[in-house]
């Protein structure tokens, strides 16, 4: 054996391996490893991997691999065309050419394991296949270079046992073989149709392993396809003949006219058998030169050093074949190696590389180790790389091997990884809104601060409280977007103040800051300044009003950080009292600004709040005032104030000031009435008279008001309202079309005289999105120029009415479906196709619900419920086309009114006849109960338990529904406080419908009833339904992050279905993701079921939320999902839904 021979054997030995490069591939999270090798345990190494193997392949795909290539990796290289390939057993091997030094070198991306039921993992090696396929090529491209003829002739002696030439347009082929076995197939030397009998004679004589793949082969579009990028093409199968297994090679050659097709069959039994003998050999270590220089290929340069001599020889892969090459030798390495270091090893590095490279540290080193690694960089042409030095023994011992790759892109990768983690750990610390630190961020400040008292290594800071006065009325009121933005203007306001010091958001409305240093020692005057910002934006009603505590740390009382926080609390909340003080001072208006004023203490302000929203409430229509008596201390309802221009919604003296608005003509009548009153001679007053508007005209008004005695008989509060009896008062103040008190009143009218009509509802949809884009006065001018256009198409014999938001109502003396379908079709093109806003073209997608009103035994309520019902139908179900709610003839329609009906009577009268029941949610491994699903029922004498599904969806409709969902979230929590008792770990699920959220106090009401029953927040799950998608998604953010804010856990419901899409997921902060019964209902026979709940599992924890499987019914369904990333069941299997009582004794027998 020659030197360089048994420098061969040598470097074989120690980087032994059959493959260049091993890739481990995770098919559901797309994750892999990459091995090299690791070569003193013939094994491979880990390299970095990455985080999605096919998009990385794409990436890559495009820089390395030769651009003829390129479609064909990625077509089979896509991942559900990979995996199904696994699947059925047909991924062997991918050719392709990869670019090395400029030039194409083949290589093959072979299977080393597929997918299994056991992992989710598979394997891929990669083998350079270069002089091999160059072979092949020679031989193939000299049958391509005769002409038909010759082909036919010359070769079938001499390369192929029988040959088929197929005319494509007819699909009949001629036969020529050359082989006495392959006669004995009986295939007919002419035939009609080469494809569909080459398949039947598939079926009879390949090997039955073969079958599949090679029947996927023979149809003519499969060939055609295969040749489309190709000269040729080829597979390999077996054959059983007489018993006896033939291997052979199928090729396909597309003629020089294009318009025939030879397929080519060729015995390789000896070239079978030369391949396994040359693997053997390999296996059996014969030769390793060509496995070194495939993993050779890996690194950049590689030193083969005598240890006693210290003399080198360098080796390079040649970049087109792959050979090793002998580059450069030397008779000192170690003495070059230093010389080289100091010219191009990085300053930093310099030194430490110095000191490595020691013959000595070397055979230490490996004394206790396989290789030494050693990381550094070079500057080359002044620019800096990252270079990895890995240092082996030889089989010997006699040489080390010392190799060099660059390691750039790996570095690139790992900086980009980090970058992405510190940027996921900063936004897991930031509040979203503000972008302060949010609770997460100031719960480790105040850790690290409290460690720094503990060791002694600060002695001064102190905290400031800050919160958010009228947070929840401009929520309310303008709604969250406006919200928002306020909280985002106090945020600045606390950072302008308050410069150098960390702000954290810690609640909704609550911010603290951490005073150190130089803030510290400013800490009364930057206090004194945000008290005097807040007191001016007060009073010029514009800009954040924020009430702040402060507390200084004192090392005399022992105080923790926690104990500061608390202190500076309480100190907040008292200045929030003396701020609200302030507010009422300066909105309550006096008649007499220089006489004296009995000012009205807190709790009367507080009583007096509490009596106008009770009575505003059930005074729709009319506006409301309330005086307190005692201190002449009245408000008065925001919308009078605007209408008749009035200084304040608080005033004293209200009865004064209230009469330079009478007529002159009115006022000595009225005089009188208010003196009765106030002394004591009535105890209330009914009259009319005239008061003067903004616009200088008067509206003749109804005033009607009672006295209210305290319990000494004294008079307390005097209550009223004042009704307009112009048109004004059911007028929408944006459109000028009558408002939703109008339409009730006229639809009314319409059942008292029983007068049949065709009644609409329609709305636009994704308002939102043109307010976004355009803003609010564009959005206002689009509802302005609508209701103009639904005014026109209601003509003269019909109404119409703007309802709340973006929803209009018409009445029309339509007497047919037909005519209504038409108009409607007609107005919903309009907005569509010739639509235009101040020269804008804007397209609206409306939606439509209509009734025809020919029943006059139902209330208007009841009529408007199903009128709304088929409103939302149509925008949730039927994209937005008209949908008429039918009652005339249909006897299921007739009584579902009639249910509902009862159901709202039912509702009116303390929930009568409602209860729930509670479904076990168990634990997935040990089985034992950690939670119930709360479920509505109703029933009745006359229709006895009547399932949810048949009135639910007829009631979200109504507005007593949200009434109805309070009683559900009290009832549940109610009975989950008892269970609470004996299972700390209980939660409660509790189903939540689209109505509810919209609800403006859907959030205060949850809290409201937690506060009033006592119970732990975190143990209530509330579960959004399908139907939520019919809600702004913006708005469905807001509330999810205010119920979480307080420990609530969100589940989203019906996974899979409708809404249940996986975009919600990314948008949502979901805790629970529940998967629907419909995927599992056949997964003890389906494995596309239990490939789809695999998936479903790993998709949830890639958004951290946990997954429930409903719908388990058998013993088969929980073991096949216990072994999946499951967190818990629910279903039949467990328990049907169960009583009050029963939930709370209930306990799973079979739990472990």
């Amino acid at each position: 054996m020659s030197i360089q021979d048994n420098v061969f054997k040598k470097i074989s030995e120690a980087l032994l391996m059959d493959y260049s490069s091993v890739y481990y591939v995770n098919a559901v999270t797309n994750e892999y490893y990459w091995y090299s090798v690791n070569p003193e345990f013939h094994s491979l190494s880990l390299e970095p991997g990455g985080d999605d193997f096919f998009k990385n392949i794409v990436r890559d795909c495009k820089k390395v691999i030769f651009e003829e290539d390129q479609h064909i990796f990625l077509e089979d290289m896509q991942k559900e065309k990979l995996l199904n390939a696994m699947k059925k057993g047909s991924m062997q091997s991918i050719d392709y050419r990869l670019m090395i030094g400029g030039q194409p070198v083949w290589h093959s991306l072979r299977m080393i394991r597929g997918l299994d039921d056991k992992s989710d993992y598979f394997i891929l090696g990669v083998i350079n296949i270069d002089e091999e396929y160059h072979r092949r090529e020679v031989e193939k491209e000299t049958a391509r270079q005769k002409e038909v003829y010759n082909q036919i002739t010359a070769s079938l002696a001499a390369q192929f046992d029988t040959l088929y030439y197929i005319d494509l347009a007819t699909n009949t082929y001629i036969e020529i073989s050359s082989n006495d076995e392959y006669k004995k197939l009986n295939v007919p030397a002419t035939g009609k149709d080469f494809f569909a009998e080459s398949r039947r004679s598939i079926r009879k004589y390949v090997h039955p392993e073969d079958q599949e793949m090679a029947l996927k082969y023979h149809h003519k579009d499969v060939m055609l396809n295969n040749l489309k990028h190709r000269n040729s093409y080829f597979l390999e199968y077996r054959l059983v003949v007489d018993g006896q297994v033939k291997n052979i090679r199928h090729t396909e050659i597309m003629a020089n006219d294009k318009k025939h097709l030879i397929v080519c069959i060729e015995n390789i039994d000896d070239e079978v058998r030369v391949r396994r003998g040359l693997k053997d050999a390999r296996l059996d270590g014969v030769t390793y030169t060509q496995i070194a220089e495939s993993l050779a290929a890996h690194y950049d340069m590689i030193y083969y050093v005598d240890v006693d001599s210290d003399y080198y020889a360098e080796y390079s892969t040649h970049k087109l074949y792959g050979e090793l090459e002998i580059q450069e030798e030397g008779e000192d390495f170690f003495g070059t190696a230093e010389q080289n270091a100091d010219r191009i090893i990085h300053p930093e590095d310099r030194a430490r590389i110095k000191l490595f490279l020691d013959k000595d540290k070397f055979i230490t080193g490996l004394e206790n180790s396989r290789q030494l690694v050693e990381d550094y960089r070079m500057v080359v042409g002044g620019k800096t790389h990252y270079t990895r030095m890995t240092i082996r023994w030889s089989s010997d011992r006699s040489h080390f091997i010392i190799a060099i790759e660059n390691r750039d892109e790996d570095v690139k990768k790992e900086q980009e990884r980090l970058q992405m983690l510190n940027r996921a750990n900063e936004a897991a610390r930031r509040d979203s809104l503000t972008g302060a630190g949010n609770i997460t961020a100031y719960h480790e400040a105040e850790s690290d601060i409290q460690k720094e008292v503990e060791d002694g290594r600060r002695d001064a800071y102190a905290m400031v409280i800050c919160d958010i006065n009228e947070l929840k009325y401009i929520n309310d009121t303008q709604g969250h977007k406006a919200g928002d933005d306020y909280i985002k203007t106090a945020f600045k306001m606390i950072c302008r103040i308050f410069a150098h010091s960390p702000v954290f958001r810690i609640g909704g409305d609550e911010f603290c800051v951490i005073l150190k240093d130089d803030d510290y020692e400013s800490r009364n005057v930057l206090m004194e300044r945000l008290k005097t910002l807040s007191e001016e934006n007060m009073r010029l009603d514009q800009g954040p009003v924020i009430a702040a505590g402060l507390a200084e740390y004192s090392a005399e009382e022992g105080e923790t950080a926690e104990d500061l926080f608390r202190r500076a609390d309480d100190l907040m909340y008292q200045d929030k009292a003396r701020l609200k003080s302030l507010k009422f001072q300066r909105e309550s208006y006096s008649s007499d600004p220089g006489g004296i004023v009995k000012v009205i203490t807190e709790d009367r302000r507080k009583l007096l709040d509490a009596l106008f929203r009770s009575y505003e409430v059930v005074s729709e229509g009319s506006y409301v005032y309330v005086c307190d008596m005692k201190f002449d201390y009245s408000k008065w309802s925001k919308t009078a104030v605007d209408t008749y221009g009035l200084p304040s919604e608080y005033m004293y003296g209200a009865g004064d000031i209230w009469e330079d608005y009478i007529h002159p003509d009115d006022r000595d009548a009225y005089r009188q009435g208010i003196l009765d009153i106030f002394s004591g001679n009535t105890s209330g007053h009914d009259m009319q008279y005239r008061a003067r508007k903004t616009d200088g005209e008067y509206d003749v008004c109804t005033c009607r008001g009672i006295v209210l005695r305290d319990n000494f008989g004294d008079p307390d509060y005097f209550v009223g309202t004042i009704r307009s009896h112009s048109s004004q008062g059911h007028v929408d103040t944006l459109t000028g079309l009558r408002n939703q008190y109008g339409f009730f009143e006229d639809l009314e009218g319409l059942i008292k005289r029983q007068v049949s009509r065709f009644i609409f509802i329609v709305g636009i949809s994704k308002f939102s999105e043109i307010n976004e884009v355009y803003g609010y006065h564009f959005g206002n001018r689009v509802l302005q120029l609508f209701a103009r256009k639904t005014y026109e198409y209601a003509g003269n014999s019909g109404s119409c009415y703007r309802l709340d938001g973006t929803k209009f109502a018409l009445i029309s003396a339509d007497s047919s479906s037909e005519a209504a379908e038409a108009a409607y079709e007609s107005f919903r093109n309009f907005f569509r196709e010739s639509f235009q806003v101040d020269g804008r073209k804007i397209l609206l997608e409306v939606n439509c619900g209509a009734l025809h009103l020919d029943r006059f035994e139902l209330d208007s309520q009841t009529v408007y419920a199903c009128l709304n019902f088929a409103y939302v139908e149509s925008k949730s179900r039927h994209q937005g086309d008209l949908v008429i709610f039918h009652n005339d003839l249909n006897e299921d329609n007739r009584e579902r009114i009639e249910k509902l009906h009862a159901i709202r009577a039912s509702i009116m009268h303390g929930y009568r006849g409602f209860y729930l029941l509670y479904q076990p949610v168990v634990d997935a491994k040990t089985e034992k109960l950690i939670g119930a699903e709360a479920l509505l029922r109703w029933k009745n004498d006359k229709y006895g338990m009547v399932p949810p599904d048949q009135f639910i969806p007829l009631l979200e409709s109504d507005p007593l529904f949200p009434e109805l969902g309070e009683w559900i979230i009290r009832e549940a929590l109610i009975v989950a406080k008892r269970i609470l008792k004996k299972n700390p770990d209980f939660v409660i699920n509790i189903n939540l419908s689209y109505t509810q959220l919209e609800k403006i106090d859907f959030v205060d009401m949850v809290f409201r009833v937690l506060d009033d029953i006592g119970y732990p927040p975190e143990h209530i799950c509330f579960e959004v339904t399908e139907r939520c998608r019919l809600l702004d998604i913006d708005l469905l953010k807001n509330v999810i992050a205010s119920l979480k804010s307080r420990g609530i856990l969100v589940a989203l419901d019906d996974f899979g279905t409708g809404f249940s899409s996986i975009g919600i997921v990314k948008e949502l902060p979901f805790d629970i993701i529940k998967i629907d019964r419909g995927f599992v209902m056949r997964i003890e026979e389906d494995e596309v079921e239990r490939e789809l709940i695999k998936y479903f599992a790993g998709f949830a924890s890639l958004f951290g939320a946990k997954v429930c499987v409903e719908g388990i019914e058998t013993e088969g369904m929980r073991d096949i999902l216990q072994k999946y990333h499951v967190e818990s069941f629910q279903g039949y299997y467990y328990a049907k839904p169960l009583q009050a009582d029963e939930i709370v004794k209930w306990e799973n027998k079979s739990s472990r």
